[in-house]
């Protein structure tokens, strides 16, 4: 009886070893298949940055022009609430608080 319970366990103990062995094989293609996808994602990114290196210079004057707009705009938006609040008067509509301007 021992010897079946010693062939039994030495069968299951080389059954485990080639289960894992097969497992960490499939687990390694996995990895390196995702490391190929991760080298050419960063190889689309070093283009990128190739490409948009030169619009690094330019960006402060953007963000300058383009807090101009925005102030301008606000100060637009300020002038049509104040217009749309007075046609609201002149036609008659009640004038809610968010369109009212102080």
């Amino acid at each position: 009886m021992v010897e079946f319970l010693a062939v039994v366990t030495a069968v299951w103990a080389v059954v485990l070893v080639v289960v894992v062995a097969i497992s960490l094989t499939l687990i390694l293609a996995s990895l390196m298949s995702i490391g190929r996808t991760l080298g050419r994602i960063g190889a689309g990114l070093g283009a990128v940055e190739g490409h948009t290196k030169h619009l690094v210079a330019g960006v402060p004057a953007l963000n300058e022009g383009l807090t101009g707009v925005a102030a301008g705009l606000a100060t637009t938006a300020g002038h049509l609430a104040a217009a749309d609040a007075g046609l609201a008067g002149v036609m008659g509509e009640p004038v809610t608080r968010h369109e009212q301007v102080a």
